[in-house]
């Protein structure tokens, strides 16, 4: 199961900061444990949630040296955000850009959008919007399929137990249609519901506030590797 720290700030020297941990988890376990380093960068406007971050050309003011970046946009119009993200495509080192559906008008043209820089487009689905929203169409051309555990837009919340039960309709759906995305796991990931959500077929999670308050942060890292083994 892959480890994804999601950084989630409005503050260009506090991401900054928080990238450099993420290089020094990457440098600790060594590139034979990771072929990549994957960071999920949150983008958030103060209109889908109550709360602002770093845009997409924010993050081209920051160093992520030989990370890559997932961008995660919980955002009014996503696909706004993927054409500003094509501007800054040279300084921002993004696998795959995952937008929260609730708000987006097209999921087609996203996808198109994403796909034409030649990035992993994905959809997340809060913790009350069900599989169904995704349309028929759309589930071929995805990459990542990411299940909120909590309300989107903020870190520090607890893990909703019935998101386990969509974790496993969507391993169903993917292995009755066929498909090969990944399943991503974010928000109120800690210790206590890691076991349970890689049990049930999650292929990764992003852990925000589980990492971040921690005083070792290797160490945290280190704690989640060890209740996977």
């Amino acid at each position: 199961m892959n480890i994804y720290p999601a950084i989630l700030t409005g503050d260009l020297v506090k991401a900054q900061s928080e990238l450099n941990e993420c290089k020094k988890i990457w440098e600790h376990f060594g590139t034979d444990n990771f072929s990549q380093f994957v960071v999920q960068m949150d983008v958030i406007d103060g209109q889908f949630a109550d709360n602002l971050t770093l845009t997409p050309v924010d993050l081209a003011q920051l160093d992520f040296g030989q990370l890559k970046a997932d961008l995660h946009l919980m955002t009014e119009e996503p696909l706004n955000d993927v054409y500003e993200l094509h501007g800054v495509k040279e300084q921002v080192p993004v696998r795959a850009v995952i937008a929260q559906i609730e708000r987006m008008s097209h999921q087609a043209d996203f996808i198109e959008e994403v796909r034409k820089k030649d990035w992993w487009p994905g959809f997340s689905l809060d913790a009350f919007t069900p599989l169904s929203e995704i349309d028929e169409t759309s589930w071929p051309q995805l990459k990542l399929v990411q299940l909120m555990g909590i309300e989107a837009g903020f870190q520090n919340q607890k893990f909703l137990s019935q998101v386990l039960n969509k974790i496993e309709e969507l391993v169903a759906l993917r292995l009755d249609k066929g498909l090969e995305f990944e399943i991503v796991v974010d928000g109120g990931v800690k210790e206590e519901c890691l076991v349970q959500i890689k049990a049930v077929g999650a292929d990764s999670v992003a852990v925000g506030s589980a990492i971040w308050s921690a005083k070792d942060k290797i160490e945290a890292y280190q704690q989640f590797i060890n209740l996977l083994d």
